[in-house]
């Protein structure tokens, strides 16, 4: 049970960087008689938007060297790094966005997620969430970050009330539900974690990692039949995490399917997870002494 343990903390960062705030202008296209350096950074959300992510990087950057005192050039670019994956790139231009403009809440935010992404500062990352709420009206948005900050730090009753005060200001998203049933499957409340599951996978039936975690609390609830259909849901959705495939092997393995669990094993043991490696063997061996 352990290891189901492991691989349900594994599964839990649900969309941060698709939950980043633009906040840097409130226009698409440049516009005549606004500075150079609020057109560039226009122009840079509207190449961004179009996909043309490289080039929206080279705007953002033209604009941070034709105006380095501008906030907004900053979280411009810190957003696009963020949505490339570049983490330490983009809490460095979040930073210095919040550094320039201390009272702008959509930059606060920002650098929160930033700091939750990088996985090593959820402290960092709750003062910015507490700056954020501070300067802005209550926002469900960052109520839910914070709740992830709160989680990260083992803080369970301040991240449920922040999420349970989300979910009743945005009753539609589908993450908000997903990270408080975290908070429930980590309190071992497992059938209030499996409705808010439910809830998620009824509002966005698209996002895996709903999916592998309902298929953990599943397990937690003895019911290892729905679990491999979750755990296979979540892995044709696209995920490639080998300790799910892991824990569908379990899951197989306890229901009997000794040949799908064992290329579950091997599988997940292909793709680095070692715990897997030895599953494999000891249930190759079985397999082999029943012929």
């Amino acid at each position: 049970m352990s290891v189901v343990q492991r691989g349900f903390l594994y599964s839990l960062s649900l969309c941060c960087n698709a939950w980043l705030l633009w906040g840097c202008t409130t226009i698409a296209v440049p516009v005549r008689g606004q500075d150079a350096v609020s057109n560039l950074v226009a122009r840079c959300e509207m190449e961004f938007r179009q996909g043309k992510t490289e080039q929206a990087l080279a705007t953002a950057s033209d604009a941070i060297q034709q105006g380095p005192e501008r906030a907004q050039a900053w979280n411009a670019r810190g957003f696009i790094y963020a949505s490339q994956g570049h983490k330490s790139e983009a809490l460095e231009d979040f930073a210095q966005a919040v550094r320039l403009n201390r009272t702008n809440a959509i930059y606060q935010n920002n650098l929160g997620i930033a700091y939750l992404e990088s996985g090593s500062n959820p402290d960092l990352a709750l003062q910015a969430f507490n700056e954020a709420l501070k300067l802005g009206p209550q926002s469900a948005h960052t109520l839910k970050h914070r709740g992830m900050a709160y989680r990260h730090l083992g803080r369970f009753e301040e991240a449920l009330a922040d999420l349970t005060t989300a979910a009743a200001l945005d009753s539609q998203d589908a993450t908000i539900y997903a990270n408080r049933a975290v908070i429930y499957a980590l309190r071992q409340q497992y059938r209030e974690a499996k409705h808010d599951l439910d809830l998620a996978a009824g509002l966005n039936n698209a996002l895996p990692e709903v999916y592998q975690s309902r298929g953990l609390v599943e397990m937690f609830l003895g019911r290892f039949d729905q679990a491999e259909k979750d755990f296979s849901h979540a892995l044709a959705l696209g995920t490639d995490d080998n300790v799910l495939v892991y824990n569908r092997g379990i899951a197989r393995s306890i229901l009997g399917n000794s040949t799908g669990a064992r290329e579950d094993y091997e599988r997940a043991c292909r793709e680095g997870y070692l715990p897997a490696c030895g599953s494999s063997r000891v249930i190759s061996r079985s397999v082999g002494s029943s012929l």
